[in-house]
């Protein structure tokens, strides 16, 4: 399965009942390997807060920004989606961002994170 071609072999995950491009990315990266960046609301929340992509930005348009501003190597963006996670988890809340003590928080623009309660769209 994993020697087919990567756009193929997501649209195949994608065509299956119930698999979205979060799962179907989740597979390709994870269990294959496959240098695809896996796009989740922690993703959205820490980029969004931060004002590196713009409120309301879809998952294509998140994904489209990682894939473009880094090299396709699977085992970097494993670990840049992990470190998501533990950011968005610990630091990045949903409801109450602790961005007093969050690492990133010399990153956050003048006035303080954006958009703070918005969601991502997929």
């Amino acid at each position: 399965m994993f020697h087919t071609p990567l756009d193929k072999l997501r649209r195949e995950l994608l065509s299956i009942h119930g698999v979205g491009p979060e799962t179907a990315d989740s597979i390709l990266l994870y269990a294959g390997g496959q240098p695809t960046f896996v796009v989740d609301a922690y993703t959205y929340r820490v980029f969004s807060r931060h004002g590196w992509i713009d409120l309301g930005s879809d998952y294509h348009q998140i994904q489209e920004f990682f894939h473009d501003h880094l090299p396709a190597d699977a085992p970097m963006f494993n670990e840049f989606h992990a470190l998501l996670v533990c950011l968005g988890k610990h630091y990045c809340k949903k409801g109450k961002p602790l961005c007093e003590t969050c690492p990133l928080k010399a990153l956050l623009p003048r006035g303080g994170p954006v958009g703070k309660d918005e969601e991502l769209s997929t």
